[in-house]
């Protein structure tokens, strides 16, 4: 499938406006505004989550490009001025939403209501990252290994920032926005019973596996036991999902077995004398 779309929206003498900045903007804002409307909608405090996110923007912007850097250390390494250039396709993902994530956990520390702020917030944010993500599909951003699937993708025009041209690759871009964009739909549907952090725990560890999965169709270098950056941060997020989802069910077990225990001592005790 060849793409003939022009990455470039709009150019004002030497400013550019491509569609991965413009989309990743829109898939931010889109994101903020949805979560603020339903925060509003449940009275959970829409103050708490501006200043939560107030503090985990920057955060995560930080964190995205640290991990960016890390992650492709060898070519910073022979370019150390491009460290200080701050653009989207210089973020990682991954280490942008973890970043922001843990301010967001240390801003909300002592609101009872974090969990069900954060579960509001989760569905959002994977819509925000779908958005994002087409985005760099339509610039040619983040296209993945070579393939010869009839999906496969290539670009037509030379401004795209794909890594060559007449090659077909995985859209990888593309995998990862449909991810994302499922996981939108079954978190804003899930039963409304459920125990509080449950979406955001389901969010970290359905999209942290799908990561690691897509690791084997992308291009990013290999960073710590054949693993890349973003991977490794998928896999350690996919765990402290796994143990922010469970502790309430394990907190309610001790809750319902810590009577048994007291009635059993009492039997023993009156058995005893």
């Amino acid at each position: 499938m060849v793409v003939t779309i022009n990455p470039v929206v709009l150019e004002i003498g030497p400013l550019a406006v491509r569609w991965f900045g413009l989309l990743a903007l829109i898939g931010l804002g889109l994101a903020v505004w949805l979560s603020l409307r339903d925060l509003g909608r449940r009275a959970l405090g829409r103050r708490q989550a501006l200043d939560a996110l107030a503090w985990g923007l920057p955060a995560g912007l930080l964190v995205g490009r640290l991990v960016h850097v890390l992650g492709w250390w060898d070519y910073y390494l022979t370019d150390s001025g491009a460290i200080w250039q701050l653009n989207v396709d210089g973020l990682s993902l991954w280490g942008a939403l973890l970043g922001g994530l843990a301010i967001a956990f240390a801003r909300q520390k002592r609101n009872p209501l974090r969990r069900r702020i954060l579960d509001v917030i989760a569905p959002n944010a994977a819509l925000g990252i779908a958005v994002g993500r087409m985005g760099a599909f339509l610039d040619g951003h983040g296209q993945g290994l070579p393939s010869d699937l009839p999906w496969a993708t290539q670009y037509a025009s030379r401004l795209a920032a794909t890594p060559d041209f007449g090659v077909p690759r995985h859209p990888a871009q593309v995998y990862d926005a449909l991810i994302a964009l499922v996981l939108f739909v079954a978190l804003s549907r899930a039963p409304p019973g459920l125990p509080a952090g449950s979406r955001l725990a389901a969010f970290l560890v359905l999209y942290g596996v799908a990561r690691l999965v897509l690791g084997s169709v992308q291009l990013d270098p290999a960073f710590l036991f054949g693993l890349q950056i973003e991977q490794i941060l998928a896999l350690g997020a996919t765990g402290f999902g796994l143990v922010y989802g469970l502790r309430p069910v394990v907190q309610l077990r001790r809750a319902r077995l810590a009577p048994d225990q007291g009635e059993r001592r009492q039997r023993e005790d009156s058995l005893a004398a």
